[in-house]
């Protein structure tokens, strides 16, 4: 049995795989004190006991608080039985950016997993606390990088800098009209968003000139995912399921 463990800024993606068969998940919000009680329940929520999980396999993007989740599962399922993304690694594909140490583990691991899948010319776009587009090449060299703001961070900012715009619940919408203050920002924040990723996504194929199969993942991508014409697929746990990949096919006993 794997253990994936995907820290991000905003929360933190336990996964359980039985070989291929994901057999539970979880998406806790914030960073946790006690990662321990957090793993350990999510374990026992399975059904499972401690002694169950062969391997654990760790991506984490938060330096602060890398010591005590490793620091956790070590003592879940031993130091020896846990597995660090490693830029150096060889996942199938070539880091060719001028600094490979800065890649984040989590774009590693997706753009590593969508190469072993298709062997072809990528997009791979990840909504979350930032929206990032990776490019990877046919040949399997990770080029290029786009960072831009998150769906939910380019909302918070407005209501965080703007005195009387409330906060409220983003989700689709067909109109660019609105007559009053939540539609008004529902509109610009939701079809601005949509706008500013066909713009990357367009802008990117356009410079490469190559066709691209595009892979949209991350959970926020579920609130635009459907609604755009954008995606030649969308998982919003691409990741989790890249580390069990990575974990099994990569790194083995």
């Amino acid at each position: 049995m794997i253990l994936t463990v995907d820290l991000g800024n905003t929360s933190t993606k336990l996964g359980l795989f039985d070989g291929d068969l994901q057999i539970s998940f979880l998406c806790a919000d914030g960073v946790y004190d006690n990662y321990r009680s957090l793993i350990l329940s999510f374990i026992y929520k399975a059904n499972l006991r401690e002694d169950a999980i062969d391997k654990a396999i760790l991506s984490c993007v938060v330096p602060r608080v890398y010591d005590n989740i490793f620091d956790a599962l070590a003592s879940i399922v031993g130091e020896r039985n846990i597995v660090d993304i490693n830029p150096n690694a060889d996942y199938g594909i070539k880091l060719v950016m001028p600094n490979p140490q800065d890649t984040g583990d989590d774009l590693i691991v997706m753009c590593a997993y969508a190469y072993n899948l298709y062997h072809r010319e990528m997009l791979i776009v990840s909504m979350g606390t930032a929206t990032v587009l990776c490019h990877v090449t046919r040949s399997g060299e990770f080029k290029h990088c786009i960072i831009a703001p998150g769906f939910s961070k380019i909302a918070e900012t407005l209501w965080k800098n703007a005195a009387q715009l409330p906060e409220f619940e983003l989700k689709h919408t067909d109109t660019y009209l609105a007559d009053n203050t939540i539609d008004a920002m529902n509109v610009g924040i939701y079809n601005g968003y949509i706008g500013m990723l066909k713009s990357l996504v367009e802008g990117m194929k356009n410079e490469i000139g190559e066709d691209m199969y595009v892979i949209g993942c991350g959970g926020l991508g579920k609130k635009v995912a459907p609604y755009i014409d954008l995606f030649n697929e969308y998982d919003p746990d691409f990741v989790t399921r890249g580390l069990n990949y990575l974990c099994q096919r990569y790194i083995g006993d």
